[in-house]
């Protein structure tokens, strides 16, 4: 009994080392204290090494441009290799640092250096860059039919926007695309595609004085607001921003607008024939629907959904071989509002430029004229040559059976039958497909 006191009392220490053994082991294992598996890992609070980004810039004449610093130890520091040219604040609020570069007439390399607490450094190569945009000098114009302001579009109004890009020397540079792109603002940019007339972004090209124009259309009835539009140079991704105020105007002219407004011209296909069958659609906007629309020179032209259902809707013109100018299309809205004449659109149908179509060669047909005393029940031949195939036929009186008719070709037999003793004279008439027209005719006489 006393031996066996004496044994436990001596493995009680040796239990407590092999327990304690065990929790150890446990531990570098990961298992039972929550410890991370890879000790190299930073831990909570620990930031990343000290950068600058982007680490590659431009920085416009004149245009604001932003650099971040990360990682590191803050407050930080920031200094400029040439502060003549890009000047930097040397103590960084936050993590930004803004940049404003001064006129230079060619590229120019700024390092921007940034220094942390731990006086660890990070860098950022800055190209000081010539802007090829007038900073904030987008122009807006109202349309005539717009009177409210010199920079002020109505709602349900248009108007254009336009800026300048210009070269280190000041002058304008021709031929560079500009992107416009609606900001913020209830209108959109007007285009020249007739199945999009309105878009959210449109790119152009500068004339010749480095001018680059959008149309703009403002939303029927919008509120009144302040409306902002963006100029992006595509080739340097320089970039302007400008603002102009939509006023809300419920009645008057004012609310209505047509795309395309202004003169629209179409060529014939020579210089003795204007066009036949070509079509115009134009969109009406603003006012109440539906809108009434007439062509005041009648025949000259064929309209087609009229009237106007919808706001945005739209109608047809189609040619119909008429010569004729500066045709305007009155327009008017269910409430008797009307387009001022200098804001309606207007066509023109006039000659073209090119060669005058050979001249057409006489119809014969042969033979020209059959005469029958019993013509109940016969069938009577014809053949028809000159002109151009095609040829249509037709009978009048109207009744006789016409075969083929069309005449496909010349030199075709055309077979004329139906026809009653005593019916009397029928001429039968052949109008062949070439412009101008040329007619032949043949007569039968049932006596």
């Amino acid at each position: 009994m006393t031996d066996n006191r004496l044994l436990a009392a001596c493995l009680r220490p040796l239990l407590g080392l092999v327990a304690l053994a065990g929790v150890l082991t446990l531990s570098a294992c990961g298992g039972g204290s929550g410890a991370p598996n890879n000790p190299y890992a930073p831990g909570p609070g620990v930031v990343g090494p000290l950068s600058v980004l982007p680490a590659t810039a431009t920085a416009y004449s004149g245009v604001p441009t932003t650099l971040t610093v990360t990682g590191g130890v803050p407050p930080y520091s920031a200094f400029s290799s040439d502060s003549a040219i890009l000047p930097v604040a040397q103590t960084v609020s936050g993590n930004s640092i803004l940049l404003l570069a001064g006129t230079v007439a060619e590229d120019r390399l700024v390092t921007i250096t940034v220094q942390d607490a731990a006086l660890t450094r990070a860098t950022a190569a800055v190209t000081a860059r010539p802007a090829p945009l007038l900073p904030n000098l987008i122009t807006i114009v109202p349309s005539g039919d717009c009177a409210v302001g010199a920079t002020t579009l109505c709602s349900g109004g248009t108007g254009t926007a336009s800026v300048v890009v210009t070269g280190p020397g000041g002058g304008g540079l021709a031929g560079r695309q500009v992107r416009f792109d609606v900001i913020a603002g209830a209108y959109q940019i007007q285009t020249a595609n007739p199945a999009a007339p309105l878009a959210s972004t449109l790119t152009v090209i500068t004339d010749a004085s480095g001018s680059a124009f959008v149309g703009l259309a403002v939303n029927v009835n919008a509120p009144t607001q302040t409306a902002s539009i963006r100029a992006t140079d595509v080739s340097s991704g320089n970039q302007v921003t400008g603002q102009f105020l939509i006023q809300q105007v419920t009645s008057g002219g004012e609310v209505l607008s047509v795309i395309p407004n202004g003169l629209t011209t179409i060529e014939g296909p020579s210089p003795t024939e204007c066009s036949t069958g070509v079509s115009v659609a134009y969109h009406i906007y603003g006012g109440t629907p539906p809108y009434q629309v007439s062509a005041p020179f009648v025949g000259a032209v064929t309209l087609a959904g009229v009237p106007v259902a919808t706001n945005g809707g739209s109608f047809t013109a189609t040619t119909t071989g008429a010569c004729f100018a500066d045709m305007p299309f009155a327009i008017s809205d269910a409430t008797g509002r009307t387009i001022p004449g200098g804001s309606s659109p207007t066509l023109t149908n006039k000659f073209g430029t090119g060669a005058a179509p050979p001249a057409s060669t006489p119809i014969t047909v042969s033979p020209p004229t059959v005469t029958n005393n019993a013509c109940t029940g016969k069938t009577f031949s014809f053949i028809v040559v000159g002109g151009t195939a095609p040829y249509s036929v037709n009978a009048n009186p109207p009744g006789p059976i016409i075969t083929p008719s069309p005449v496909p070709t010349a030199g075709t037999p055309v077979n004329v039958s139906g026809l009653t003793t005593g019916s009397g004279l029928t001429t039968i008439t052949f109008v062949d497909s070439g412009s101008p027209k040329v007619i032949g005719t043949a007569t039968i006489t049932c006596p």
